[in-house]
């Protein structure tokens, strides 16, 4: 592991953020790293593009009306705003289906907004409110339209969560046998993989997206459109994703997981990035994305500025005080020493 972000107090370091970068091309060549690439982590949320994959090659969401703000949605970590909301039951009602059959349990949303309204209507948060609620509710779509049995989607026997093994397993040349699967907060399977072979899936479907020859070409690039066309969907206003994918302007696709993970899949040179933050602190994630997109030559001054705020994030007491911030520490050119002021 190495050192990548670091919590200052009053200019001095006060804790820091340890955790792995890989970035590699289609073949799989490392062309940027910090810490061990072969570290094992699950892929959580980031997975959410690969696994919509299979619903939109099969042509299933093609036969299912699904728009591109609702392929948008099923790759979503949203945070369960009003307008999220009425997009995945858009899906449930054209399917004629209800709540209920979302297999993706509760939570409180991250909306604040929609959260105090709950709060103050004593009112209880629905499936719909849940990050996930968009990939279930294309699960299910999937299920319908192969004449699958919708009541165990989540479940690993499930021939859905077959088909998305085999398709993470190619993307990642893994063997699909090999691949230790875990439980992910939704309930889905979740795969456990090296950081290097997960960013290897993000540049492969890039890839796809510019390779007319691809089998996968045509999925991929409606996937690839679909975030960044819509990164109001992917996670929500004033969010990281969203604000990532808006400034870029088409450049890359950008994907948060719980625990600290990170992927993205960048035009420029078909190049997959996958990030762990070891704590699973997502706080380090902002600055250190990016840190490496400036170390790539991706993100330059204009870009910076527009997201000054998540490269040098602020800390505040309760006098709401500025006393210290998140920044990163690894620099290609200009070392930081941890022990320095910063």
């Amino acid at each position: 592991m190495k050192a990548l972000a670091a919590v200052t107090r009053n200019k001095l370091v006060e804790s820091v953020h340890w955790g792995v970068i890989c970035v590699v091309d289609p073949q799989g060549n490392i062309v940027y790293k910090q810490g061990d690439p072969r570290t094992k982590i699950f892929y959580r949320s980031s997975a959410k593009p690969l696994q919509v994959l299979p619903f939109v090659h099969s042509g299933g969401a093609e036969a299912m009306g699904f728009t591109p703000k609702e392929i948008a949605i099923a790759c979503a970590s949203h945070v369960g705003s009003p307008e999220h909301q009425k997009t995945v039951m858009d899906i449930l009602k054209r399917l004629d289906l209800k709540v209920a059959d979302l297999h993706c349990g509760v939570m409180s949303p991250y909306h604040e907004e929609e959260n105090r309204r709950l709060i103050a209507a004593n009112e209880e948060p629905s499936p719909l409110h849940v990050s996930c609620s968009g990939k279930h509710a294309a699960m299910l779509a999937y299920c319908k339209y192969r004449g699958w049995d919708i009541a165990t989607y989540e479940k690993i026997d499930h021939p859905l969560q077959q088909e998305i093994l085999k398709i993470i397993a190619l993307f990642t040349e893994e063997k699909a046998d090999a691949i230790l699967v875990g439980t992910d907060g939704c309930g889905l399977p979740i795969c456990m993989l090296p950081v290097e072979k997960i960013a290897l899936s993000y540049a492969r479907l890039t890839q796809c997206v510019h390779d007319e020859q691809s089998e996968y070409h045509r999925a991929s690039k409606t996937i690839f459109e679909a975030m960044y066309r819509h990164p109001d969907m992917v996670e929500g206003r004033g969010e990281f994703d969203t604000e990532l994918m808006e400034t870029a302007g088409g450049r890359l696709i950008a994907k948060v997981g719980a625990e600290a993970v990170y992927c993205m899949g960048i035009r420029q040179g078909n190049l997959g990035v996958c990030l762990k933050i070891a704590d699973g602190n997502e706080r380090a994630v902002y600055p250190v994305v990016m840190q490496l997109l400036l170390e790539l030559g991706i993100f330059g001054d204009r870009e910076l500025e527009t997201m000054r705020k998540w490269y040098r994030t602020e800390l505040t007491n309760n006098l709401k005080e500025h006393i210290g911030d998140i920044v990163p520490v690894f620099h290609r050119r200009e070392a930081v020493g941890l022990g320095d002021s910063l």
